[in-house]
């Protein structure tokens, strides 16, 4: 998105004259001889922040395109407790209940229809979606999806109450930029000036509703659209480009203090509602200059506004800006004064209700620096802070209290101040105290694969092993990556997962074997002596482990580690090792092409079969009744190793075949390998259900869902595929 050609001299003048206003309005008087700091999709922005009501937490809304998220602040200590990672898009709200126990945001995303070989890709149906957390542990307690497909971004603030939510949904529209009969822009296509110009705008109208706090049901929609702003953008940008720049440009509604009212607003004009019906009580228009920011003063009586005006003398451009006060009873209008701010970003009153936090940018020599001012309703500007960094982004919030204020500086940095001295407690996000413990990186294309996967019981997580990367888990329903057990450098190649994702049993680096709880995070080194693993197997339920040492295949009880069975004699090099769900029954394929059968109580061959090639994956199913193996060659075989009667054969796969699952009831099977597709089979009739292809890498591993619903696809680049089987479609990208 480039203004410089704005300014060329070979442009009509009065062109360049309106645009060059309206882009400096909007880039918030921030020229400078300097590149100036520009949000881009790496940059960790801040979106929204808000104090919880006891004032100890700080909600900071931020994020690029690539990783987006909720941070949340001791502000005793300026400490990071714990950060909500589960979004897919831009959070653009955060709001804490009355009482503190909810936290509820607006965010949005997009619902892939296919697999992104690029992690910032954005293929598929947007979305926007309500979600509600508990801010003590992080967990989701509910989502709401929007269904309106239109919407490019929503917030949603509580009333004073917690009853409601007061909810503004944008959507947007091209138009061409044509000037009115005022001199400023409108949207129009028959101006010749504008016909030759590449240059159109991006029109967001705005659906105001009024939702029940605890579930989202509709209470009452506003009448009529809300008409919001526009902004021009050239040709060969994109939506989602200009989307990202001016992601700020949300405003969500603001309650009265005694919540009987909600006020909404754009840069011409405010209107008020009744909270409990939706019916317009008040309008206010009659005023000369463009809105930025509107507040309702503590006892509810006054509605103060902070209005830019935008002059030019000769080539000159002049930017100021006033406080106005209206009667919210009658609207009529009240002390109007200027501000030492040229352009106001946010307007918060102070708790005596006479004086109001003004946030915005200040330009001094020709750069620009977030500022702070305090403006007094009798006296007028009292004193101004001015942050020492440049930046193109400034906004106040401020605590019930009244003792605490959070300044943001720039478009990453959020600074807590105590607003009787003014001194910067601490400050959170900047270059050298991020809240992601540092600077963003760029997401790196990798293909070190998730080794082994699977569901906890609550259907809810997922465990993921990536190779010498670490063992992770996931939030099914919102795709945050909650703990990670081991860090880079500490897991193995190999690895095997129990069948609830309680237990972790892996091969490391030394060939020695490590087993890990999930649960507690509590890890042990299994005592082989001097021999080396070759291969490992781990039961179902978790409590037999089986090592290969070349010449014998010992099996533990995970529990103690005491020695249960141990198979001396092997001759032939073990690839592969499986065991039964119980741990009573062990299946190994050799380098000959034959699978082995050993009843595990007694040590005794149950079945030999040959397997007509090298085997590339071998799984028990959780009745003990079926055992599946596969070749290299992509070649699939499923037999009973009771009797030793083939099930059925088939050849699906373009290659070898690296990993099986059986879904708990044992009704289906899953197989992914070489070709980057996976198979659903059912297991009676042999017949496939569902190909999903896509995945950018090799398949390592697979596991369902409790309920068979979900199947967790552990592919390259240190992701997990989750997809809906029902309906065949792709859930989300766990990284």
């Amino acid at each position: 998105m480039k203004f410089l050609p704005i300014f060329d001299s070979s442009l009509p003048r009065k062109l360049a004259v309106i645009l060059a206003a309206f882009v400096l309005a909007i880039t918030q008087y921030s020229q400078s001889r300097r590149p100036p700091r520009v949000i881009t999709t790496l940059t960790d922005v801040v979106n929204a922040m808000q104090f919880s009501p006891d004032g100890h937490l700080l909600a900071i809304a931020r994020g690029s395109r690539e990783d987006n998220r909720v941070d949340l602040w001791d502000t005793q200590t300026g400490n990071l407790l714990r950060t909500i990672k589960g979004f897919d898009g831009a959070v653009w709200s955060v709001s804490f209940s009355p009482d503190g126990k909810t936290l509820v945001t607006g965010s949005g995303g997009v619902h892939q229809e296919k697999i992104a070989a690029k992690r910032s890709a954005r293929n598929g149906r947007p979305f926007t979606e309500l979600k509600w957390w508990d801010p003590v542990t992080g967990e989701l307690k509910q989502r709401l999806e929007l269904p309106d497909e239109d919407l490019v971004s929503i917030a949603a603030m509580h009333s004073p109450d917690g009853q409601l939510l007061a909810m503004v949904a944008n959507r947007v529209s091209r138009a061409m930029l044509v000037p009115d009969n005022r001199g400023s822009i409108a949207a129009s296509a028959s101006d010749s000036l504008f016909r030759s110009f590449p240059l159109q705008s991006m029109i967001f109208d705005s659906d105001l509703k009024i939702l029940d706090a605890r579930t989202g049901e509709l209470r009452a929609k506003l009448k009529e659209r809300f008409a919001s702003t526009q902004f021009p953008f050239f040709s060969g940008s994109s939506p989602s480009d200009f989307l990202s720049m001016f992601r700020q440009q949300l405003r969500p509604m603001v309650f009265s203090p005694d919540g009987h009212l909600v006020a909404a607003w754009n840069e011409g004009e405010i209107r008020l509602w009744n909270s409990a019906t939706g019916a317009e009580v008040l309008k206010i228009k009659k005023f000369k200059g463009r809105l930025s920011a509107i507040a309702f003063s503590p006892d509810g009586h006054l509605l103060a506004a902070a209005i830019v005006n935008i002059s030019r003398k000769g080539n000159q451009v002049d930017v100021k800006s006033e406080l106005h006060t209206w009667e919210v009873a009658t609207g009529a209008p009240g002390q109007v004064f200027p501000l030492t701010t040229p352009v106001v970003s946010t307007v918060t009153f102070a708790n005596n209700g006479q004086q109001l936090f003004v946030g915005g940018l200040q330009n001094e020599d020709n750069h620009s620096h977030a500022s702070m001012e305090l403006a007094g309703l009798q006296t007028g500007s009292v004193g101004k802070l001015i942050a020492r960094d440049e930046g193109t982004m400034s906004a106040v919030c401020v605590s019930p209290d009244g003792a605490t204020m959070a300044f943001q500086t720039d478009a990453s940095t959020v600074k807590l101040l105590e607003t009787r001295t003014w001194r910067t407690r601490y400050t959170l996000g900047s270059d050298d105290q991020s809240s992601s413990g540092g600077a963003l990186r760029r997401f790196l294309v990798t293909v070190k694969s998730v080794t082994a996967v699977a569901f906890l019981s609550d259907g809810k997580t997922v465990v993921g092993q990536i190779e010498d990367t670490g063992i992770k888990q996931w939030d099914t329903r919102t795709g945050e990556a909650k703990e990670t057990l081991a860090e880079e450098g500490e897991t193995g190649s190999v690895a095997e997962i129990s069948a609830d994702g309680a237990a972790v049993a892996e091969v490391t680096s030394e060939e020695t074997v490590r087993l890990r709880n999930i649960g507690s995070g509590e890890q042990r080194a299994v005592p082989l002596g001097n021999r080396k693993a070759l291969a490992i197997g781990l039961s179902g339920n978790g409590e037999i482990l089986a090592i290969d040492c070349a010449d014998e295949i010992v099996l533990l009880n995970t529990g103690n580690l005491t020695t249960r069975q141990s198979l001396k004699g092997i001759q032939d090099r073990i690839t592969h090792l499986a065991l039964s769900f119980d741990g009573g029954l062990l299946a190994a394929s050799t380098s000959d092409g034959a699978v082995k059968v050993w009843n595990v109580n007694d040590g005794t061959v149950r079945q030999i079969r040959a397997a007509g090639g090298e085997v590339s994956a071998l799984r028990f199913g959780p009745q003990d009744q079926t055992l599946a193996f596969a070749r290299t060659d992509g070649t699939l075989s499923v037999w009973n190793p009771q009797n030793n009667a083939l099930s059925f054969e088939a050849r699906r796969h373009q290659g070898a075949v690296n990993a099986i699952a059986f879904s708990r009831d044992g009704t289906l099977m899953a197989t992914g390998g070489d070709d980057r597709t996976a198979i659903i089979w059912e297991v009676a009739s042999g017949k496939v259900r569902r190909t999903l292809k896509g995945h950018d890498l090799a398949i390592a591993s697979l596991a369902f869902s409790p309920g068979g619903a979900i199947l967790a696809v552990g592919s390259g680049n240190a992701s997990v595929v989750l997809w809906q089987l029902a309906a065949g479609k792709l859930d989300r990208v766990l990284k």
